[in-house]
């Protein structure tokens, strides 16, 4: 993480944030909620956490430190995602691979479901 000039303002406070990994939040309010992974956290007792950004409610600049267990690492991901998370400066940067990758899991849910009807189809037509 390196500081970086923010192109609005010009003043120097936001962060350079490279991830590999998306989580699902598994409980508390925002269950089932989509989030980028800041950075992981291991504390003095033992547990782990993740700090979050979703680019909207938990921004870059304040995100959501969650514990490991209460959320699912996604860690394999589209190549297209993972090339906008290798320089993250902005909160739309955080909304844009969260929009991709929920577009990227849609269009896979959707060639499977039409696979799978295609298969029913011919079953029944050899039948």
């Amino acid at each position: 993480m390196t500081q970086v000039y923010n192109d609005r303002e010009g003043t120097k406070n936001m962060n350079v944030w490279t991830s590999k990994m998306l989580a699902m939040s598994l409980a508390g309010h925002d269950k089932g909620s989509l989030y980028v992974v800041l950075e992981e956290k291991s504390g003095t007792d033992g547990t782990d956490s993740y700090l979050l950004s979703d680019g909207k409610h938990r921004t870059l600049s304040h995100p959501k430190r969650k514990n490991a267990k209460h959320v699912q690492l996604i860690t394999h991901l589209p190549d297209t995602v993972l090339a906008r998370m290798q320089e993250i400066t902005l909160d739309a940067h955080v909304r844009k691979i969260l929009k991709n990758y929920s577009a990227s899991v849609r269009q896979q849910d959707a060639k499977d479901s039409s696979g799978i009807m295609i298969e029913a189809v011919k079953l029944q037509v050899k039948q």
